[in-house]
């Protein structure tokens, strides 16, 4: 019989719900794990919240608003943070202190030092961590990583990453996290994102020039009232790699039509490669400097750690990802291995964004990646 580990989820907005749909469909879809994940308490910064969850996940799992009675729970060994970014510190560190290990939602922290201190702290307490850059874990990234670690693009010449969606178009969207407060903004929570695979497909990132804009200045607050926007609504970066290559990245919430749309062109002395979200069960890759285009290859639900259900030939999409990252996470925990992405790759990718937020601010001068 799987052994059992108890998760404290914190937090139940949109992405805390779908955490938890995850761990309900874990058992279905990865019956091979030899740990089971299993939700025995939930924390959230309101009662309505806290009832939602009794609602929906049972009277047996404990849901409450103090942090600490989570924390104090027996059956508790991991805490999944997923709520604002702005709380990520406080309540990785309090997880960390307590002697859970950490699943966290990116980005890991709303500023390089935080993301260092949680790192640190992680360090000393030896225990394991993990951020849930779940876009990893689409079949098709998975592939890419594999046929660029296998010398599809040779020498990295050039890249153009871009993640676009259209939710801050409409000016009578309410403030709330996402627009003010540490951690605001697309670069943060887009940008993380696009950071993060920059590094995990092509290598590190040496200096970053950015513009960021906020295009709607001010939103419906409390009783309506007008309150100002602090984070950006688009932003640009241009990006230089330590191994030579140049490209960019761009996040927008304001592209009317869009819906999630992600891009992906990489290439180099050898080949390239393109993914989109548009056809996201497949890669296209240019292997040879002689080829005119380029050929499709099906990746389907080929996820890894692989699952049962979807199975191999069916389509998939973003919450067979988040799944795919929530089962390799608890897979590692079990094996005794660090977890990938490691909390260290959510600092490195908070470390380009301070660089990029200090570029914005000097009107786009160049600023090199901090990793001291």
């Amino acid at each position: 019989m799987a052994a059992e580990i108890g998760i404290g989820l914190v937090g139940y907005g949109g992405i805390g719900r779908m955490h938890a749909l995850c761990y309900q469909m874990l058992p279905l879809a990865y019956p091979n794990l030899a740990e089971r994940a299993r939700i025995v308490a939930v924390a959230t910064a309101s009662v309505a919240s806290a009832e939602r969850a009794r609602r929906e996940l049972g009277k047996h799992v404990l849901t409450t608003t103090d942090l600490g009675a989570l924390l104090a729970h027996p059956a508790v060994t991991v805490v999944d943070c997923c709520a604002p970014t702005g709380d990520h510190a406080r309540i990785a560190k309090a997880a960390l202190a307590a002697g859970k290990a950490l699943f966290c939602e990116k980005p890991l922290g709303a500023t390089p030092d935080e993301s260092a201190r949680i790192v640190e702290l992680a360090r000393v307490n030896g225990l394991t961590g993990s951020v849930n850059f779940h876009l990893r874990f689409a079949p098709a990234i998975q592939e890419a990583r594999r046929r660029v670690t296998g010398g599809l693009l040779g020498e990295v010449r050039g890249f153009h990453l871009r993640y676009y969606r259209s939710s801050n178009l409409r000016r009578d969207r309410a403030i709330t996290w996402r627009f003010s407060g540490p951690g605001s903004g697309v670069l943060a929570d887009l940008g993380s994102h696009m950071i993060d695979l920059t590094m995990h497909l092509l290598g590190p990132i040496r200096a970053v020039s950015a513009r960021t804009a906020t295009l709607i200045t001010e939103r419906p607050g409390a009783n309506g009232v007008p309150s100002p926007v602090e984070g950006d609504d688009v932003a640009w970066l241009s990006l230089e790699l330590i191994n030579g290559g140049y490209g960019t990245i761009e996040v927008s919430k304001m592209v009317p039509g869009a819906s999630d749309d992600i891009r992906i062109e990489a290439y180099g002395s050898a080949g390239a490669l393109i993914f989109d979200t548009r056809d996201p069960n497949g890669l296209e890759v240019i292997e040879g400097i002689g080829e005119i285009g380029g050929r499709r290859i099906a990746t389907l639900s080929r996820t890894m750690p692989p699952a049962t259900l979807p199975s191999p030939e069916t389509p998939g999409g973003t919450l067979q990802w988040h799944l795919a990252s929530i089962a390799s996470f608890i897979d590692a925990l079990y094996r005794g291995v660090s977890p990938e992405p490691t909390l260290t790759n959510g600092w490195l990718a908070d470390c380009v964004i301070g660089a990029a937020r200090q570029s914005a601010a000097s009107g786009g001068a160049w600023i090199g990646v901090d990793e001291d």
